[in-house]
């Protein structure tokens, strides 16, 4: 089974989107690390998300004391959060996809090696899969949207348009 860590930006657009549980169960090992779950505040998504690590459909890992150093170097030399470097290791040592919006994170990443994607492709997986509806999906992705999701502009309207079926 894949390995896929999500960082927080992922996690809260699922919510959002309202397809959270559709995509941990999607069939995919998921993981975070306890420094992402702790940058959730908002107490309704916490919550939301809390039912699914209960249900061990998403996992939180530690960061075992040897990352912390990286952790920090990583984070000042980049310019991204600790918890942002806890998943960049995480993934890198699990071999795992790393799903973020976050473009420092997603750019250095990738020049690591790490394979990289964001929310658009967890939606393309759903959709071609057919967990979730194309309407549904372009319901979803205006949501996330609206939510404050960070998203490209062109890309989002494009799927919204095909999935909604005015393209």
């Amino acid at each position: 089974m894949k390995v896929v860590v999500e960082d927080a930006n992922v996690l809260l657009d699922l919510v959002n989107g309202g397809v959270l549980a559709l995509w941990l169960g999607a069939g995919f090992e998921n993981c975070t690390t306890y420094l992402v779950w702790q940058e959730i505040i908002v107490t309704a998504q916490k919550e939301h998300i809390q039912s699914f690590i209960e249900a061990e459909l998403l996992q939180l890992e530690d960061v075992p004391p040897e990352w912390w150093r990286e952790a920090a170097e990583l984070s000042m030399k980049l310019g991204i959060s600790i918890p942002d470097s806890s998943v960049w290791i995480l993934a890198r040592e699990k071999r795992a996809i790393l799903l973020t919006g976050d473009s420092k994170l997603r750019r250095n990443a990738q020049a690591e090696g790490i394979e990289v994607r964001g929310i658009l492709w967890v939606l393309d997986h759903l959709v071609d899969t057919g967990r979730l509806k194309p309407e549904i999906a372009a319901n979803s992705l205006a949501q996330m949207i609206s939510g404050g999701a960070f998203l490209p502009v062109d890309e989002c309207a494009k799927r919204i348009r095909m999935w909604s079926g005015s393209d």
